[in-house]
């Protein structure tokens, strides 16, 4: 009875724990285009996603898997750093199926150095969609991994 009830108990703690998933990479290749690479990362729910995937010569960020209603949405991200949340504010674009919001076009580039170099190195990230038509929602990832998927996406 005590290794059940054991056994219970660490299935319960295993699923608990699901609820932030670490960032993911694979390449895709459904027969019809060249295969590519994706990293991604679920949020706590399990129902949104951060995104990162290579289109020409940059490295674009999005975040998928909820409705957005405005066409261009600013975006409160926090990257937490050694404990310590940097803040950003960035003007999203949604996309034609309103179920992505494009975030940064180019991870790359001069101007997100900053924002890159934080993106690397935190632990998790808290994500709020501030709408003006529908209602706002906040998302949070565990970024663990976020340096391999870069690396994994640029290699």
């Amino acid at each position: 009875m005590k290794n059940k009830n054991l056994i219970l108990t660490l299935m319960l703690l295993l699923g608990a724990n699901k609820s932030y998933s670490q960032w993911v990479t694979k390449i895709v290749d459904n027969k019809l285009d060249a295969p590519y690479k994706i990293s991604y990362c679920t949020d706590a729910l399990d129902k949104s996603f951060l995104k990162l995937e290579v289109v020409g010569e940059q490295l674009s960020f999005y975040l998928g898997g909820s409705y957005f209603c405005d066409d261009m949405i600013t975006v409160d991200i926090a990257l937490v750093v050694n404990g310590e949340p940097k803040r950003y504010t960035i003007e999203g674009m949604k996309g034609s199926n309103s179920k992505v919001l494009f975030l940064v076009d180019d991870l790359l580039a001069v101007e997100q150095a900053e924002f890159f170099k934080d993106f690397k190195a935190c632990s998790s990230a808290v994500v709020r969609i501030n709408e003006s038509h529908c209602t706002s929602d906040i998302f949070k990832f565990n970024m663990s991994g976020s340096t391999k998927a870069v690396n994994f996406m640029l290699n």
